[in-house]
């Protein structure tokens, strides 16, 4: 579990079976695992949103209403064209961005994400192939 104001705007980042500190104002759900969206939106605060960012999920559970009371949101994401790609760059290009990546050989897969657990990357890893380690 990781609490604390981070310089890319996170505050509060877990696994599925911790809970916050707090009640949260968004969560964002990466994997495609259905189980876990009223699990995170036990953790919402009242007016909270919760994105589901995988194109594809298994099936949500049923649940009770008092998840969503309290004008809790789920929202889910679209696939998106190469049009919308192309304004997105245009948008981030005008946006002062401060990207933050580390690069490892593909080789070296094992290496970046002992150092994505472990919290010593600040950013993104990136792999590359073909990069000498």
């Amino acid at each position: 579990m990781t609490f604390r104001q981070g310089s890319l705007g996170c505050v509060w980042a877990g696994g599925s079976n911790e809970a916050p500190p707090v009640p949260l104002d968004a969560a964002i759900i990466f994997a495609s695992v259905g189980e876990l969206v009223p699990i995170a939106l036990r953790h919402l605060a009242k007016g909270g949103t919760l994105v589901l960012g995988g194109i594809h999920m298994s099936p949500i559970p049923e649940m009770t209403y008092d998840l969503l009371w309290g004008e809790r949101v789920i929202r889910s994401v679209a696939n998106l064209t190469r049009p919308d790609g192309k304004r997105f760059l245009e948008l981030a290009a005008r946006i002062p961005l401060r990207i933050s990546v580390e690069p490892f050989a593909l080789e070296c897969v094992n290496e970046a994400l002992d150092c994505l657990r472990s919290g010593r990357i600040s950013g993104a890893a990136v792999l590359i192939p073909g990069q000498l380690a």
